[in-house]
């Protein structure tokens, strides 16, 4: 039906009849322009027209919203588009597509460091040690709950501060400030936590959305290097003439895991995470060697199971529950984890410096210096990484001659502490 639109006839215009579910009526004045009523007495201006060929309808909008005088100009500006050989179609598609764009970007521009972090340590704990994993919740805690020991809260971890920027408001300055600030307080912790703020930074350069939002070389400013504290290397371990003393501090210690795992950490000088975490199926005892799982390699690596070491195996009891060696059942990873409290004491009342459990690894191998046993035998044995060309491609000392050395060390090493065995 055409007829000539007034606002009044527009608002007036009858639904269909009972076979219909809408009618058109078309303006007399405008050509394309129609307005369409529903069942539901639904009003909406219509343009209709052709473009290459094909028909086309879109519609322009509500009668209540727009008025008869914009729906006229709209409907004129979309013929010219026709006219042209432009569907409107593909320009309100364009602009959807832009509004989407802006949008999606709006949104990512709230995505915080937090956020990202989070996903960070979820796509990639599978690779990482528990201690590792460890590192990664405590840093960035964010404090404030009750403590499980003692009073009081817990205090905020060193990245706590960062969470929640922006990660598109990450930048050198930000860095620099937050290294500044926690470097006054725990210099350790914050080198630690912009390692692995670091880390997260270049894992982001993988990601569809993130490394659009961030600088890759944020972190890689030398002033914002300044500002990481430095740490002093430490090289404290125990002297040849502590050993005695060492030991009788050891062994006063009641509980019988952890007494065995720290003379075995001087024995054999292993990463203490896989110590802790030993099986009994990575022990064999008819071939005497150790399975210990090597970081660099990502996989395991026999070492020898010397005599005295064989005997504080066995010694231990076993968990009809548990295949760890130094089994926990107080522990949420099912071994021993802590023990500082119980070994830090032993070593005061022995009038001893507090050597912490890292400190019995550097140790190891300054012990073997006595010996004068090769450096190549004592980094395979303590899994460090070979530095040489010839240690990195092409010696791999077979395990029994890794005996020979650690064995003479072992007894050396007892005849020293006066342990009889």
């Amino acid at each position: 039906m055409k007829l000539k639109f007034t606002t009044a006839k527009v608002l007036k215009l009858d639904k269909p009849s009972n076979d219909k579910n809408q009618i058109f009526y078309w303006d007399l004045e405008t050509a394309g322009l129609s307005v369409r009523v529903t069942k539901n007495e639904n009003r909406a201006y219509i343009f209709q027209s052709r473009v290459s060929g094909k028909s086309l309808r879109i519609t322009i909008g509500d009668v209540n919203i727009w008025s008869l005088d914009d729906a006229r100009k709209e409907s004129r500006r979309l013929q010219q588009l026709c006219d042209q050989g432009i569907d409107p179609r593909r320009t309100r598609a364009e602009e959807a597509k832009k509004n989407h764009e802006f949008s999606k970007a709006q949104e990512n521009e709230k995505i915080t460091f937090g956020h990202v972090f989070a996903e960070y340590i979820d796509s990639n704990k599978h690779l990482w040690s528990p201690r590792h994993l460890k590192d990664h919740i405590v840093l960035s805690h964010r404090g404030g709950e009750v403590k499980v020991r003692g009073k009081g809260l817990t205090i905020p971890g060193v990245m706590a501060s960062i969470l929640d920027i922006p990660l598109i408001e990450l930048t050198s300055d930000t860095l620099i400030n937050w290294q500044t600030k926690e470097a006054q307080t725990r210099p350790g912790r914050a080198a630690l936590a912009f390692r692995i703020t670091r880390s997260c930074i270049n894992w982001c350069q993988e990601h569809n959305v993130y490394k659009n939002l961030i600088d890759s070389k944020v972190h890689q400013e030398k002033r914002v290097r300044r500002a990481v504290p430095v740490l002093k290397p430490v090289k404290n371990s125990v002297l040849r003439d502590q050993l005695k003393d060492w030991f009788l501090a050891v062994n006063n210690i009641s509980n019988i895991m952890y007494r065995t795992f720290l003379q075995i950490s001087i024995l054999c000088g292993p990463r203490s995470e896989s110590m802790r975490s030993l099986t009994y199926s990575q022990l064999d005892f008819k071939w005497k060697t150790i399975s210990v799982w090597d970081k660099y390699e990502q996989r395991d690596r026999l070492i020898p199971m010397t005599p005295y070491v064989e005997h504080l195996f066995k010694q231990l009891p076993k968990h009809s529950n548990s295949n760890y060696v130094f089994w926990s059942e107080d522990s949420d990873t099912g071994y021993i984890t802590d023990i500082r409290n119980s070994y830090y004491t032993a070593l005061k009342k022995q009038e001893l410096p507090k050597f912490t459990i890292h400190d019995l690894r550097r140790s190891f191998s300054n012990l073997a210096e006595w010996l004068e046993i090769p450096t190549g035998v004592v980094a395979q044995i303590m899994g460090h990484k070979p530095s040489a060309t010839a240690e990195k491609h092409y010696k791999d000392r077979p395990v029994d001659l890794l005996r020979v050395h650690h064995t003479k060390f072992e007894k050396w090493i007892l005849k020293e502490a006066e342990i009889e065995f």
